[in-house]
């Protein structure tokens, strides 16, 4: 017998009814069914029904805590589990559904069978992560107490739901994901609350005309400065060669056409917006960074204020985040401004407040932080004479580089960079991994020499993965991962000769994009008083993307606090620290291009920002949000991965 549970109405977008999954799985086994609304003259009602069954839960010991399973969660080896710092560890079903660009949800219901009390022997599991500074000491993710200490089922409701508009291989999309939970937790009593049946109808309305048209005159745009157009306009010329139709604009054309817009960050924002919809664009090119040494920028950013403070070593006030720029669109094809309330303070949540943002990339983004004309001529020259040749024909081409080493001190001993690295071998079959893991008791360190030895004599691909700040990179010996090992600063790029064999390299640390430092920012701001600075010309993620005669063709790092999983919550046999928050997003990097062959390097940016949105936004974490907006791309978001 079943109980009508809930009845919850939405007002969203959406469309055609097909099963996505951002990692190619099929979250669980449910049964969906799509249906019109025959008879209606006015409006074409759609409908898609998910039916699901589940096993009666297993819960088994895990250290202190309790970890419940459940089957139908499951694919292969993986168990599907909900892992948000300081939350409870739940196996949860995740449907994801792509949909026409503007369709919007009217409705959702949903039966269940009447839940069943299971009385737990001891506490259950909560996720923890750690952060990745090289300069403060570990600090453990704790429990949540404002769930553990309370007497209401946890998480809110059996079935959640979130809607988001983004690009899906470069075409533009509404995507609905339905999360169910078959278990939910009850704190204080100690107990799960299970369901064996669940049943979830969905209405919708496809828009009755297209969004956003059928324009397709340009695929590239490049905004800048007036000052760097002259020796950009060698790129332009460059990408319309290859057949990337591309368009080179200025701020000042920007700033004249759009009267509207509170500030300039937004009238370039509405920009791109108009340059979608009247020309089609998917990738953007922002060229500029701060002007020399001073807080000054040749080309705006905007910060975010998502920062969950009890989560974090110190007090982060903000961070960079031009995701802002790529983010265009809500699900129903409305203007996401970062500011639903209008007080001019953009991307807030704190206590009090959270801001809808929307956060799916609505075009393929990159930012060439260039503070002057002479950087704005070396990422012009490295990425044209990059492209000219077919470097997959090159011997130095088919290695990756892994740098990593003992990122933390934990209870299960993981060598956590080791075990990414190598999950990241397996993701790039064909490659020819080239280790540089740190063994103390061999006195092979990294450092200058070891990282530059490697770089220098070239390869696609390399990753660090350990901890960070604006100006070093680091991380620890095996077997504690207490002592550290030396540093790869901006001195050791100094001496990079890796001239045209140029990698992607993919960032694992604190602040290795915090592209705002510069060698007077204490004396100049005081937006920096609480935040991670050292006195450094460049942050490390763009001084090796701008390296002359060698460095990276493209970098890809944090902004702010980077934060890795730690231990096995879900005593799955596989480290969280792979598979959440930023393990999650660089793995699922690589794993575009080794695993399914895509070669344009915004295309995977902005795909790996959406599965992971995909995948962990409807949780309503913090944590999950502030992932996506501080993983910034220093490089150009039309690059043909090994070139023509």
């Amino acid at each position: 017998m079943k109980d009508y549970i809930h009845k919850k109405s939405i007002s969203i977008i959406l469309v055609i009814i097909f099963i996505f999954s951002s990692f190619g799985y099929a979250f669980g086994i449910p049964i969906h069914k799509e249906f019109n609304n025959e008879g209606s003259s006015d409006i074409n009602i759609k409908h898609i029904e998910i039916e699901l069954s589940f096993s009666y839960p297993e819960v088994v010991k895990h250290g202190n805590y309790w970890v419940v399973r459940v089957n139908e969660t499951n694919h292969n080896q993986y168990v599907l589990f909900d892992l948000d710092p300081g939350k409870p560890v739940l196996p949860v079903n995740i449907s994801i559904f792509k949909l026409i660009f503007g369709s919007k949800i009217i409705d959702m219901t949903y039966e269940n069978s009447t839940a069943q009390i299971i009385e737990l022997p001891g506490i259950l599991s909560f996720c923890k992560a750690s952060y990745d500074s090289t300069i403060y000491s570990k600090k453990e993710i704790e429990m949540d107490v404002t769930i553990y200490k309370n007497d209401e089922l946890y998480p809110s409701d059996w079935v959640i739901s979130q809607t988001g508009g983004g690009l899906s291989q470069a075409e533009h999309t509404t995507f609905l994901t339905v999360r169910v939970y078959p278990v939910r937790y009850l704190p204080l009593d100690n107990q799960l609350h299970f369901i064996e049946n669940i049943t979830v109808n969905i209405s919708y309305i496809e828009p009755s005309y297209p969004i956003l048209g059928e324009s397709d005159i340009y695929d590239l745009l490049i905004i800048s400065p007036s000052r760097f157009t002259r020796a950009l306009k060698k790129l332009v010329n460059h990408k319309n060669s290859y057949g990337v139709r591309t368009k080179l604009v200025t701020l000042n054309f920007i700033y004249d056409r759009i009267w509207y817009g509170r500030d300039e960050a937004e009238k370039i924002k509405f920009f791109i917006k108009e340059a979608i919809e009247k020309t089609g664009v998917k990738y953007v090119l922002l060229v500029g960074g701060l002007k020399y040494q001073r807080l000054k920028w040749h080309l705006p950013v905007r910060y975010s204020q998502v920062v969950p403070f009890d989560e974090q070593e110190y007090p982060e006030q903000s961070f960079l985040s031009d995701l802002y720029y790529a983010d265009i669109y809500d699900g129903e094809g409305q203007f996401s401004s970062w500011d639903s309330n209008g007080d001019n303070i953009f991307s807030v949540w704190n206590d009090t407040f959270q801001e809808e943002m929307d956060l799916y990339p609505d075009v393929y983004l990159g930012r060439l932080a260039c503070r002057n004309l002479r950087e704005v001529r070396i990422m012009t020259k490295k990425i044209i004479k990059y492209e000219q040749s077919n470097h997959k024909d090159e011997d130095w081409f088919n290695k990756i580089i892994l740098v990593a080493g003992d990122s933390y001190n934990d209870t299960n001993h993981y060598n956590e960079g080791e075990l990414i690295s190598e999950k990241a071998i397996e993701l790039m079959p064909g490659f020819d991994p080239v280790r540089i893991y740190a063994r103390e008791n061999e006195s092979r360190d990294i450092d200058r020499k070891t990282v530059n030895s490697a770089m220098n004599e070239g390869a696609s691909f390399a990753y660090f993965c350990g901890h960070g700040s604006p100006g070093t990179w680091s991380t620890h010996f095996p077997p504690d991962g207490v002592n550290w090992t030396s540093r790869y600063d901006l001195l050791g790029m100094f001496f990079l000769r890796n001239r045209g064999r140029l990698p992607i390299t993919v960032v694992g640390g604190c602040h290795n994009g915090q592209f705002d430092v510069t060698l007077l920012n204490l004396l100049l701001d005081y937006r920096y008083a609480n935040r991670h600075i050292t006195w450094v010309p460049r942050c490390w993620g763009w001084y090796l993307t701008v390296k002359k005669g060698g460095g990276a063709i493209a970098t890809i790092s944090n902004t702010g606090l980077g934060t890795h999983g730690d231990g096995d919550m879900d005593n799955n046999t596989i480290p969280d620290y792979l598979e959440i928050l930023d393990g999650w997003l660089e793995l699922r990097f690589l794993e575009y291009y080794g695993m399914e062959n895509k070669d344009i390097l915004g295309q995977n940016h902005g795909d790996t920002l959406t599965g992971y949105l995909n995948k962990f936004l409807g949780d309503n974490a913090k944590m999950d949000v502030k992932m996506v907006q501080q993983w910034q791309l220093f490089g150009d978001p039309s690059l043909k991965i090994g070139g023509y």
